[in-house]
């Protein structure tokens, strides 16, 4: 039996176990993105007319490269590590290019066809699609990451660290932490040198939100925090 205080009530239950951004990729959807990642390859060093019947895979890969600066899907930042964690700016020139060039192909404009490969070979499309489709990771080269968690349940307390590995495992460890009841998502991931003392100084930067001095953790919106740390990591470097 019920006791009065259970009747009628309803628990929310949390049925995920990663955050926004971390879910895994089901192997046949991951299949079939390295055969289009392998379409726009043969595209660029054959030439466009090897894309011809396959515009669909294009669209893929334009897709891909979206959600890495929309960050609107819940495998978005899987997809962004396995890029090799383009920048917005180069996700939004990638995305562009490869629609042009389905555009191009679709109604036969050769000559802006070629233009578009060209110009895809020069954004370092071809290297992060060929560590795409053979699951390699880019070497960090001595460089970390600055990170923003949070949870779509409380999406303004803001977790803001760093890590000299890469942000996609970093985030797996904290979520599988003892204590962790909701996971945590990535909101946005930075490429630094000196990623410590980058983070230390993002700290200060943002001390007005921050919760308690000995955690890492910000009261505020995430647009604000990454237009802050977006600005001070440009010009840190």
């Amino acid at each position: 039996m019920e006791s009065r205080g259970q009747a009628g009530r309803q628990v929310k239950r949390i049925e995920q176990k990663w955050g926004f951004g971390l879910a895994p990729i089901k192997p046949n959807v991951q299949r079939g993105r390295v055969e289009a990642a392998r379409t726009v390859l043969a595209a660029i060093a054959q030439g466009h007319l090897a894309a011809l019947g396959r515009l669909d895979d294009l669209s893929t890969i334009k897709g891909l490269f979206t959600r890495t600066y929309k960050k609107d899907q819940w495998d978005w930042f899987t997809v962004c590590a396995q890029l090799g964690y383009p920048s917005r700016k180069e996700a939004r020139q990638a995305s562009g290019t490869l629609q042009h060039l389905r555009r191009c192909l679709r109604d036969a404009n050769w000559k802006e066809a070629t233009a578009a490969t060209a110009a895809l070979e020069l954004t370092g499309v071809p290297d992060r699609l060929r560590d795409f489709a053979t699951g390699t990771s880019a070497p960090l080269d001595g460089r970390g990451f600055v990170y923003v968690l949070s949870t779509r349940e409380a999406p303004e307390m803001l977790k803001i660290g760093y890590t000299n590995r890469d942000p996609l495992t970093r985030a797996k460890e904290i979520n599988s932490a003892t204590g962790v009841i909701i996971p945590w998502g990535v909101r946005g991931a930075w490429s630094v040198a000196h990623a410590h003392r980058i983070e230390a100084d993002i700290h200060a930067l943002l001390a007005d939100y921050r919760v308690r001095k000995d955690r890492e953790f910000f009261n505020m919106p995430f647009t604000e925090a990454a237009d802050a740390i977006e600005k001070y990591v440009t010009e840190a470097r």
